[in-house]
């Protein structure tokens, strides 16, 4: 067992030490800041930019009015960013995770060495649910800051965290979906085709009559009512469903592997 424990945390350094290396932390880390300054400048200035565009126009006869910005404003248009480009940015960038290992032959020399595909798969998740997580941790509260400065009020910073608690459970499943088919495909346009066909199949289920309430792409929109502490339905129902979701992809992914070693 101690042996077992050993491995596992050797490979997660390993893993920290390429996320870094390759700069996939980075990029990761930039988008998602990114989202998150854009999301309070467009929720700030958005109204007055259409004024200004409507004026330059040379008056046309039409009248625009537009709504006085709030802040909670920003946390609407961080998450709609997220849901678009932050899961998107996810899925290319983690969708060669296992793929990459197959391609070198670097599962194969870790196999022999005594390390599972359990532990293979259950390491390269962990640290990437780890990574993943601190990044969107991080940008919820540079929207949380900037929020401040521009609005002078932000609402209050536990409803804010709390807010990212869904968005975070459903990147954890996505992330899971992402390795599953990084396990499975043989390309990584394969796999990047199949990860955003994924992304784009939870969103239509949605729209199932009586259970689409419960589905887990619900959680996307979780992040602005919690956020201003408001209320949400169904909201522990659609985490479990997508963590199910998330440990099935991952059983797969260790499935898949586990024949390959075979």
């Amino acid at each position: 067992m101690k042996l077992s424990v050993n491995k596992c945390s050797t490979f997660a350094i390993k893993e920290i030490t390429e996320s870094i290396r390759t700069k996939r932390l980075f990029v990761l880390a930039c988008v998602f800041i990114f989202l998150s300054i854009m999301g309070v400048l467009m929720a700030r200035f958005s109204g007055e930019i259409i004024e200004l565009l409507m004026s330059a126009d040379g008056g046309t006869g039409m009248t625009i009015t537009m709504p006085d910005p709030v802040w909670s404003d920003s946390y609407a248009q961080f998450y709609s960013g997220l849901t678009e480009m932050g899961m998107i940015a996810l899925i290319m960038l983690y969708m060669g995770a296992i793929l990459r290992e197959k391609r070198t032959g670097t599962i194969d020399l870790m196999i022999t060495k005594g390390l599972t595909p359990t532990i293979f798969v259950a390491a390269k998740f962990a640290v990437a649910a780890m990574t993943t997580l601190t990044v969107l941790l991080v940008s919820v509260s540079v929207t949380y800051v900037y929020t401040l400065v521009l609005f002078e009020y932000a609402g209050q910073i536990g409803n804010v965290l709390f807010g990212a608690l869904p968005f975070g459970v459903y990147m954890l499943m996505m992330l899971a979906m992402t390795m599953m088919w990084s396990a499975i495909a043989k390309s990584t346009a394969v796999c990047a085709v199949l990860g955003l066909a994924t992304l784009f199949g939870f969103s239509l289920l949605n729209f199932i009559p009586v259970v689409g309430r419960f589905m887990p792409a619900q959680l996307l929109g979780h992040g602005v009512h919690l956020s201003t502490g408001a209320g949400t339905d169904y909201l522990w129902i659609q985490t479990a469903i997508a963590l199910v979701f998330a440990g099935v992809a991952l059983g797969v992914a260790v499935l898949v592997l586990k024949r390959r070693e075979g």
